[in-house]
């Protein structure tokens, strides 16, 4: 119980100290990215072919995330070029190449499960971890 109460204090405080995204699902499926005092930031919604599409607050279409001949996520702006790539290396890590094939970041999980967030040099960018609702929060790394 004590611990419980620890980590919930350091849970608050945390989400006090720094700009964290939230995503949920709403009613329509749809994956919601929501800032720290509940607005909404952007959507991510599927499109007739399986492709995702990520859509500002204002309904604008900001990217979209298909898949490629080897299974790779491509990620390419709302004008079609490509972003970035999203692949696995051989431990399982999921690493995001920019258009040039250079790695951005890679995501891997540590030992509680969240998943990490690194730059190039290996450095954290910040955490996606879960609530207790389920739903699925990224808290950047504060000394970025």
């Amino acid at each position: 119980m004590k611990k419980g109460i620890i980590l919930l204090a350091l849970v608050l405080i945390s989400s006090l100290s720094y700009s964290q995204t939230t995503y949920s699902k709403d009613a329509w499926g749809n994956t919601v990215a929501k800032d720290q005092y509940g607005n909404t930031v952007s959507t991510y919604s599927e499109d007739a072919w399986g492709n995702t599409i990520k859509k500002d607050n204002n309904g604008n279409t900001e990217s979209t995330y298909s898949e490629d001949a080897w299974g790779n996520t491509v990620k390419k702006d709302n004008n079609g070029n490509t972003e970035s790539t999203y692949s696995e290396d051989a431990w399982g890590n999921t690493v995001e190449k920019d258009s040039y094939g250079d790695t951005k970041s890679t995501y891997s999980e540590d030992a509680w499960g969240n998943i990490v967030k690194k730059d190039k040099y290996g450095n954290t960018q910040g955490t996606y971890s879960k609530d207790a609702w389920g739903n699925t929060i990224y808290t950047p790394n504060p000394n970025k």
